[in-house]
């Protein structure tokens, strides 16, 4: 990108959602989930998620293989084992899921869903992060900026460190942060869960 070419994107974080992937329902072999028609958006804006698995009952014998597009729209997979009375998440940000397949019979009642943890691409090339405002959401944690994928090396971050709710604007000197490091390239802000009610970032 030019050096001189300001640009901008804004991200707002969805709320978790225990059932915005897919309803509460068992299955009586391994099989398929039948999806929400949420699925494809979870509500935020250019963010995605981590996928959420939440059961009353001890289903942690069962694999569940969740599919669907990163950051970049590329097709994903990861395979966790299902909840035992409690809730499980991949490690994986996805923004979209098209299938969950289970490896087994699923007895008790289980739903997939968003976490409130969510990421955001800010531009998949090469780019300096030039500034960024922040509406805090009254969590202590930190907001990350991370090198080529929402889990890469973290470049740098800003602490939300009071669990009132404000607006701060982290000072990033006047040349940016460059991301780019030998082949690895793009930059990637993460949001923890409740740090983040919207943020806006500037790039170029």
């Amino acid at each position: 990108m030019g050096e001189y070419q300001l640009q901008v994107k804004s991200f707002k974080p969805a709320a978790a959602s225990a059932t915005s992937v897919a309803a509460a329902q068992t299955l009586g072999g391994a099989g398929d989930m039948t999806l929400a028609g949420t699925a494809a958006t979870f509500a935020g804006t250019n963010t995605v998620t981590l996928i959420t698995l939440t059961s009353s009952g001890n289903i942690s014998g069962v694999n569940f293989t969740i599919t669907g597009t990163d950051a970049n729209g590329a097709v994903q997979s990861e395979t966790i084992a299902g909840p035992n009375a409690n809730t499980v998440s991949t490690t994986k940000y996805f923004a979209t899921v098209t299938q969950i397949a289970t490896s087994g019979a699923v007895g008790t009642n289980t739903s997939a869903g968003n976490s409130a943890e969510t990421a955001g691409v800010i531009f998949a090339g090469a780019n300096r992060v030039k500034g960024a405002q922040i509406t805090t959401g009254g969590t202590i944690g930190d907001v990350s900026f991370a090198l080529g994928s929402p889990t890469g090396d973290v470049l740098f971050f800003y602490t939300v460190a009071t669990t009132t709710k404000d607006y701060i604007e982290p000072y990033i000197p006047d040349a940016g942060i460059l991301f780019r490091k030998n082949s690895t390239l793009g930059s990637y802000i993460k949001m923890p869960a409740g740090t983040v009610t919207s943020a806006t970032v500037y790039y170029g």
